[in-house]
């Protein structure tokens, strides 16, 4: 018998307000110290925002956002032989999901503008257009792919 704990995973119920498990999960990740209800306020108030100002469905909005983010390959370090190679290998859609949420929080916190909110709202709006830091996050990642390409075959 192995002695590796077993992990039960954790059931993550659907959005209250709009039922979509995407938004949960986004909720969870903006989520500081167990705090909630500021999360999805947040999480409400700059959806409500971009809905109003790009004229369309917040659902179809945060899946076009998501999906300009979403990278396709990770990239592993691995020391083989002495040198360090950068390993690409392609990812399933829950962690690249997890990517792109998290390069979005961590980005929107950098912005230059006043509280969280704005530079929420101001972060989503950029990555809809394709000229925000998490799109250049994921175009980093495919440059960085295409180089290792040749130590795909290397298994991690």
């Amino acid at each position: 018998m192995s002695r590796k704990k077993r992990y039960l995973k954790i059931i993550i119920f659907n959005d209250i307000k709009y039922g979509s498990f995407l938004f949960a999960k986004f909720i969870n990740y903006i989520m500081k110290n167990g705090k909630k209800q500021i999360a999805q306020k947040i999480f409400y108030y700059s959806i409500n925002l971009i809905s109003i100002k790009l004229k369309k469905n917040s659902f179809f909005l945060i899946k076009k956002i998501l999906s300009n983010v979403q990278p396709m390959f990770e990239i592993k370090k691995r020391k083989i032989g002495g040198a360090n190679y950068n390993i690409p290998f392609k990812i399933n859609l829950k962690r690249s999901l997890m990517f792109a949420m998290k390069w979005i929080i961590k980005n929107s916190i950098k912005r230059n503008e006043n509280g969280f909110k704005n530079k929420f709202v101001g972060e989503l709006i950029d990555t809809y257009y394709n000229n925000s830091l998490s799109t250049k996050y994921k175009d980093n990642v495919i440059k960085i792919s295409e180089q290792n390409k040749a130590y795909s075959n290397f298994k991690i």
